[in-house]
């Protein structure tokens, strides 16, 4: 990275390609300006820029009030929003632009002179959270960087100005310090890592929502592994795991800290699994995670649909499921559902690696192939499976009622032991069967 300082703080920073930025942000910028006010992208998508990735979210930072900005725009939608409304989101052509004023208290306005103005701007970006976030760019003046983010992006260090006081101001800021070093690959300084170990009980203040957002990224990263050690050997986890305010006192796994914390980053597509593998790591056993983990997870206000997997997944302990013959795969598929039950297997399999339990190991292989070789079968599995229906029970005289479930759930399980005869002929003989014995019985 190439850059020459120029006068007034400016950096003539040539690495950053117009072509990447949408010409609508380039246009919001210019409108501002012409204006009579300042107007920087800001944050994360100079970062990305800089670091040669295709930006996400276009942050614009102006020193116009929002009302301002609000009229300066009259000819688009421009809607209030964020905290205290200091954001300004602006509707054009179906795309959603951000436009914050200034977060810093001391209001400037167009009387002030231009270093008075200049001076606010950069105490606003010296109050962001890490310093490769305090970066600024404008078209035609270039580069602000008044935290040194330049060098840390070169240095690949993620660093705080005043950590303490970042963090006081926002707990949320250490997990975001974790999750945003992992997507980069870069480290986390002393003097920051410190001040999250030493400030690591404020995740408390933070909401529940907020909090999940981050721990699902920092489980859906490429780089999971490092990510879940961090949260827990920065003391973050268990502040996080006790927020439910559950008392634990029966969960004592003194080896916690020596447990290895792998196998996320081959799951990290699927955030229950993660989530379930995090729970066992924690409380040492799916029966245990099933009880205190759940309360959790509804405190952090996960969806439905991954509570609901999460606590299938639970609902076993992997190392002890039992994949080595056709017929106990299919009699799992059914109970968990084929999804489950391949998801289960997988986790078996990082557990029994992270406990090297080579006798356990060593029978992976064999069972792995069964598993795809039903798979691959796609054998009947549910009573929509089967070739015959209720309707076909009564038409062999069979009356309607409960009585058609508990012969269709029968059949279904003599189909699960041999799926070869899941043919209407088999299947109607068997009823017929069944339903004598059943009528005889009853005499």
């Amino acid at each position: 990275m190439v850059f020459k300082k120029m006068p007034i703080s400016f950096i003539n920073y040539q690495g950053i390609d117009e072509e990447k930025i949408p010409k609508k942000v380039l246009f919001i910028l210019r409108r501002l300006e012409a204006a009579g006010f300042l107007s920087f992208l800001v944050g994360g998508c100079v970062r990305d820029l800089i670091c040669r990735k295709d930006g996400k979210d276009w942050d614009i930072v102006t020193d116009a009030r929002p009302e301002q900005t609000q009229h300066i725009f009259y000819d688009y939608k421009a809607l209030f929003i964020g905290k205290s409304f200091q954001t300004i989101t602006l509707i054009m052509d179906s795309a959603v632009y951000h436009i914050s004023s200034l977060r810093n208290e001391r209001k400037s306005n167009t009387t002030s002179t231009q270093e008075e103005r200049y001076h606010l701007f950069i105490c606003d970006l010296l109050d962001r959270d890490f310093t490769i976030n305090s970066l600024a760019w404008h078209p035609e003046k270039g580069l602000l960087d008044p935290a040194q983010g330049l060098p840390d992006l070169e240095r690949k260090v993620l660093r705080s100005i005043n950590p303490d006081l970042r963090f006081q101001e926002d707990p949320l800021r250490m997990l975001r310090a974790i999750r945003i070093a992992c997507e980069l690959n870069f480290t986390i300084d002393d003097k920051t890592k410190n001040s999250i170990k030493q400030h690591a009980f404020l995740i408390h203040r933070v909401s529940p929502e907020r909090i999940r957002e981050e721990l699902s990224s920092i489980l859906k990263n490429s780089a999971a592994d490092r990510g879940v050690r961090m949260v827990r050997h920065y003391g973050l986890e268990r502040h996080i795991f006790s927020r439910d305010k559950l008392k634990r006192e029966l969960v004592t796994i003194p080896d916690r800290k020596q447990t290895p914390l792998s196998g996320f980053n081959e799951i990290r597509d699927d955030l229950a699994a993660g989530l379930a593998l995090w729970g066992r790591h924690y409380f040492s056993s799916c029966s245990k995670a099933r009880l205190f983990f759940f309360p959790l997870t509804h405190n952090l206000r996960f969806k439905n649909r991954i509570v609901k997997k999460l606590k299938i997944l639970l609902s076993r302990e992997w190392d002890e499921m039992d994949y080595s013959t056709g017929e106990n795969i299919r009699l799992l598929m059914a109970e968990l559902g084929r999804e489950n039950c391949r998801t289960m297997f997988y986790l078996k399999k990082i557990w029994l690696f992270s406990k090297t339990e080579s006798v356990k190991l060593n029978k992976l292989v064999r069972e792995e192939e069964l598993l795809h070789s039903e798979l691959q079968k796609n054998p009947p599995i549910s009573l929509t499976d089967l070739a015959i229906g209720g309707e076909d029970l009564i038409k062999i005289g069979i009356p309607p009622g409960k009585r058609i479930g508990e012969i269709l759930q029968i059949l279904l399980n003599k189909i699960l032991l041999s799926p070869q005869n899941n043919r209407k002929d088999y299947l109607l003989e068997q009823a017929t069967t069944i339903q004598e014995q059943f009528l005889q019985a009853k005499k």
